[in-house]
């Protein structure tokens, strides 16, 4: 007791201080092809999965990993395998990725890859599909894969759409330079005129104009020894019809959105024209002009009775 009473009165007792862990976290990251799109594909992974870190304050990245490697071919994954060794070397704690799909190439490796590193006592998360295996056991992650993997699919069908959209919107894509009867492709992918089948495209649209009609047309095609765009002896009423609503004709590219019916997209002065725009519009008033059914002010639909020449013009 005399001991306790000579400690001085002055002494300040300083508490332990809460030891914070930092938690080094490694980003995963994995595309297919070193195309342009995919490249940039890798940044938007690694800058999300980035920016995901940042969040945590005791979380820090201390390495990427970044594969590019075909999930249907047996490429090797040297960034994916160095990855596992460092979670088991304990120079890592966490793992990010995007999703299972980009993860593993299958649900054997995917699961081989979880139990390596959860058996290093470390954890993955999965940001796209919402899983972190520190909270679940194995069986749930083979019954999460394998649901993930069933939706996949859908996914990749809207990625799909998505990218199509995109390449429709930005003029990039493929379907713009898609040739048609007048035109060819030169030797970097582009759209140049036929001259030979141009004249012929030249011709249906001014003999339609003559007022020759679209039996005509073929009769002259045919006597003249023109062999459709099929390379047939025999023109049809549809391939006409067809020459003669193609907007392509003028230079201008319309497509349709992949996710809708309604929308298109217009590349305007996409490529050399084979017609003026003048002579298509033309055309198409035309064509309305001589359609054989009318609607009556009282909503009665009926046949007109103009006739159009099938006569051969000279």
């Amino acid at each position: 007791m005399d001991e306790l009473n000579r400690i001085p009165k002055n002494i300040t007792v300083i508490q332990p201080r809460r030891v914070i862990k930092d938690y080094a976290v490694g980003i995963y990251a994995r595309v297919s092809t070193n195309r342009k799109e995919q490249m940039e594909s890798l940044a938007i992974q690694v800058s999300g999965l980035t920016r995901l870190v940042a969040v945590h304050r005791t979380w820090f990245v201390a390495d990427i990993f970044l594969d590019v490697a075909s999930a249907k071919t047996g490429t090797s994954r040297t960034e994916f395998n160095r990855m596992i060794s460092e979670c088991e070397k304990g120079n890592i704690d966490i793992i990010i990725t995007k999703s299972i799909s980009r993860f593993g190439r299958d649900i054997q490796e995917c699961l081989e890859a979880i139990r390596k590193i959860r058996a290093a006592g470390k954890r993955i998360i999965f940001e796209r599909d919402k899983i972190d295996t520190e909270a679940i056991g194995d069986e749930l992650i083979i019954s999460v894969i394998e649901a993930c993997e069933q939706s996949e699919n859908e996914w990749r069908s809207e990625n799909i759409r998505w990218v199509l959209k995109r390449k429709a919107e930005n003029g990039t894509s493929g379907l713009y330079n898609r040739p048609c009867y007048g035109y060819k492709k030169d030797k970097y992918g582009m759209l140049v005129i036929d001259d030979e089948q141009a004249k012929v495209v030249r011709d249906i649209f001014n003999w339609y104009l003559e007022g020759c009609s679209i039996g005509g047309i073929i009769k002259r095609l045919e006597t003249n020894g023109i062999k459709s765009p099929k390379g047939k002896e025999r023109w049809s009423k549809k391939g006409i019809e067809s020459t003669l609503t193609r907007q392509k004709y003028t230079g201008d590219v319309a497509i349709a959105d992949s996710g809708s019916s309604d929308n298109r997209y217009l590349n305007e002065n996409h490529h050399a024209g084979i017609i003026s725009k003048e002579t298509f519009e033309a055309v198409q008033l035309e064509m309305k002009s001589r359609s054989n059914v009318e609607v009556a002010e009282d909503g009665t639909v009926r046949r007109k009775s103009k006739k159009y020449s099938s006569k051969i013009p000279k």
